[in-house]
């Protein structure tokens, strides 16, 4: 793989950095995965540490990566500062991340992808990149509490299993918790 300057490091940070102020001021996400890409890059500078490019122990041990072929967190992180956030954030595999935290537990490098993909969930989300199957599951639990449906099979099964049935839950607390976090501007939970 083609080793990238520092210098063209530095000219892709001020590359996003325009583009990120030409559009709008910066979200706190945004400076967020900027901090974060500075960090990775200048670690990913340092001679010694340009191994990173190569190891690919996260995407080795990633359980996402080993049933979803166009994954892996090396290559989030690559295209991350090859092509910038915009790419990484609009791309559904993000979302193949399952936050396990197994990428950084096997990083010689301690670099922390979690964090960064953390970010780039925030991000994505704020700008309505959430695939529909999150929305789904965010919208069930909003409307029932739960993030599956249960339904007259269900309460079968539980009642085959000796299980109680399930109650009603109070969704005072988790209107709470949406608002809190401001998870009710990122998706329409009417």
């Amino acid at each position: 793989m083609k080793r990238i300057s520092k210098m063209d490091g530095v000219l892709l940070l001020n590359e996003i950095r325009f583009t990120l102020h030409e559009e709008r001021p910066p979200l706190h996400e945004e400076r967020k995965v900027l901090i974060m890409i500075q960090s990775i890059w200048e670690l990913f500078n340092k001679e010694e540490l340009f191994e990173c490019y190569q190891c690919a122990r996260c995407t080795g041990s990633c359980p996402a990566a080993m049933v979803m072929d166009s994954y892996g967190p090396r290559e989030t992180l690559l295209r991350c500062l090859n092509l910038g956030q915009e790419a990484v954030i609009t791309d559904e595999r993000v979302w193949y991340c399952t936050t396990c935290h197994v990428c950084e537990d096997r990083c010689p490098q301690e670099i922390n992808i979690s964090e960064l993909l953390t970010a780039i969930f925030n991000l994505a989300a704020q700008r309505g990149n959430l695939p529909e199957k999150i929305k789904f599951a965010v919208d069930m639990i909003a409307k029932t509490g739960r993030g599956l449906i249960v339904n007259e099979k269900v309460m079968k099964d539980r009642q085959k299993l000796s299980l109680p049935p399930l109650d009603p839950l109070n969704l005072d607390e988790l209107e709470g918790i949406f608002k809190k976090t401001g998870l009710h501007e990122v998706i329409d939970l009417s």
